[in-house]
């Protein structure tokens, strides 16, 4: 098992992955700052004169760590900041979660308020991301031990894997029914 561990291709697959996850989560976020900036101000987590300069800036910061996470010097460093990153959204959603605030947008990926909401799989899902940083930030990478065959597939294996986390994000995101749908009732 320390084969996959130590292997260079599950590292760039992984920094791969969290890239793509950062990168759909900024590009939305770039394109509607206003309604990203009302998700911030939601969390009822920030003063008010510091939600517009978080909201700002936060997407900035997830576009900088995707792109950084593919530039082999930065990668480290970047890995960590993503780290920091879900963390901090972890701790803001499992304090909203203790509140009972589940009906709050979390601001991942963009998608129809009216379905949004928030629970405990958002806040193990950051932690669990978290942690893929981590590792990212942990394992070097020399990229010529990586064949092109590799590289590819590492490619193809991060693609899905986004794929499924932003599909699981959307279906968690749905009413619990179709009266729920039917009232605009998200709250669980």
């Amino acid at each position: 098992m320390s084969w996959l561990i130590n292997d260079p291709t599950a590292a760039v697959l992984a920094s791969l992955f969290i890239g793509i996850v950062l990168a759909a989560a900024a590009i939305p976020k770039f394109r509607h700052p206003d309604e990203f900036q009302g998700v911030v101000a939601n969390y009822k987590l920030l003063p008010s004169f510091l939600v517009a300069p978080v909201a700002k800036l936060l997407p900035l910061v997830e576009l900088l760590c995707a792109v950084a996470l593919m530039i082999p010097p930065a990668r480290e460093i970047a890995a960590c900041v993503a780290a920091g990153l879900f963390i901090v959204f972890a701790l803001a959603l499992a304090i909203n979660v203790g509140r009972g605030r589940t009906h709050i947008d979390c601001g991942c990926v963009r998608r129809p308020t009216s379905m949004s909401r928030i629970g405990m799989f958002h806040v193990m899902r950051a932690i669990a991301l978290a942690g893929v940083s981590l590792y990212v930030a942990a394992v070097p990478v020399e990229f010529s031990r990586i064949s092109i065959e590799s590289g590819l597939m590492g490619l193809a294996a991060a693609a899905m894997l986004a794929l499924l986390y932003m599909g699981a994000d959307m279906l968690v995101g749905f009413p619990n029914s179709k009266n729920d749908l039917l009232k605009g009732n998200t709250n669980d």
